[in-house]
């Protein structure tokens, strides 16, 4: 059986400044600042972002998961960033924030968050989303 078809699948990514749980209620979150894009007023430009994720999987386990910040133009990851996603039951839709910390922006254009999971040694590209970084002298 393929990688990809026994780890988690990513159903929604989004980018924000903050993520913050609900103190009431068991997964709620509050996002703040979510973002398709960010203005530069120089470069390198550095910003402090999180990924919120929404996954989903078959079984109940846990899975170890990486997100890699990658400039478009050069293919090079700029941000790598490893955590755990933790089924505790089966079919579970399950609500999880990474902190990605600062990420350095060397220059204006586009780059791209992937979001990856391993099982049995081989790791499988499991959802993607587009970011751009504009100069805000353009």
């Amino acid at each position: 059986m393929a990688v990809a078809a026994v780890t988690p699948r990513v159903r929604t990514i989004v980018i924000c400044d903050e993520v913050s749980a609900s103190r009431t209620e068991d997964r709620v979150f509050t996002l703040k600042g979510v973002r398709q894009h960010l203005e530069a007023a120089s470069f390198p430009w550095r910003a402090a972002l999180r990924l919120f994720l929404l996954l989903s999987n078959p079984r109940k386990g846990k899975h170890p998961g990486k997100i890699l910040l990658v400039n478009e133009r050069n293919d090079r990851p700029i941000r790598y960033m490893k955590f755990f996603a933790t089924f505790e039951e089966d079919n579970e839709l399950l609500p999880l924030y990474v902190d990605v910390g600062d990420c350095v922006f060397p220059e204006a254009g586009h780059y791209n968050f992937e979001v990856f999971f391993s099982a049995r040694g081989s790791e499988a590209l499991k959802g993607e989303h587009p970011f751009t970084v504009l100069s805000q002298e353009e």
